[in-house]
Order: structure tokens, then C-alpha cells, then sequence
């Protein structure tokens, strides 16, 4: 039984970009996880060992980018992604990264990624 595990608008302050004022100061960004894996074991047991711990792996990706410095969210994305595909439930993930900030002209701007 494939379920899909979905964290929202995870919100984490980070140094991101490649410009010198983004290299100096922390920027917002938002994180929306899917992650998709076998529930047939949780639900039938109902037991948290063998479920996707969402708020355990919220709490370190937000650890993880909060402490980061990536230039590109193309490669942040992928580490974050490489980082959930550690556990071994997980059977696919898909990350989107917004950067509200990131211009003047737009509301949003971010990457979506896939694996």
C-alpha cells in the first residue's frame, strides 16, 4: 500500500545565492516534501517504527539547511533529496524549494525536483 508522506512550507532561514548579499545574509525559504513509501506494516500495526517519522525528518532538514550554504537551491535540492533517500522506507521523494525573496518583480521563484 504506497502512501505519500507530505511535509508543507517548511520554513527555514539560510544563507543561499550567489550574490555577495546573499552569501552575507539569511534568506527565507520554504521546503514542501513528498515522500512516497510502503504503509502496509504502519497501518496494519499501527506502530511508528515502521511509518515515515515526519516530524523527525522535518526537524532535520530544517537542522541540515539551516546550517547550510549552498549557492544554487539546484544543489540544495539534491542534498536534501540525497538525505531523505537514506532511509530506506522512502521508495521516492519529490522536493520543492521556494525563495519568496529571491525578486523584486515576482512572488516566488524556486525548483522542483524529483527521484
Amino acid at each position: 500500500m504506497m502512501v505519500t508522506i507530505f511535509i508543507e512550507e517548511l520554513s527555514v532561514e539560510t544563507i543561499i545565492g550567489v550574490y555577495e548579499q546573499e552569501r552575507t545574509n539569511k534568506q527565507p525559504l520554504l521546503i514542501d516534501i513528498e515522500m512516497q513509501y510502503d504503509a502496509k506494516q504502519a497501518s496494519l500495526s499501527d506502530n511508528l517504527r515502521y511509518a515515515l517519522d515526519y516530524h523527525k525528518i522535518s526537524n532535520d532538514i530544517h537542522a541540515f539547511v539551516a546550517a547550510s550554504s549552498y549557492q544554487l537551491i539546484e544543489a540544495l535540492a539534491h542534498a536534501i533529496a540525497d538525505r531523505i533517500l537514506i532511509n530506506p522506507l522512502v521508495e521516492a521523494v519529490d522536493i520543492k524549494i521556494s525563495k519568496p525573496l529571491a525578486l523584486d518583480k515576482a512572488n516566488n521563484v524556486g525548483i522542483r525536483l524529483s527521484r
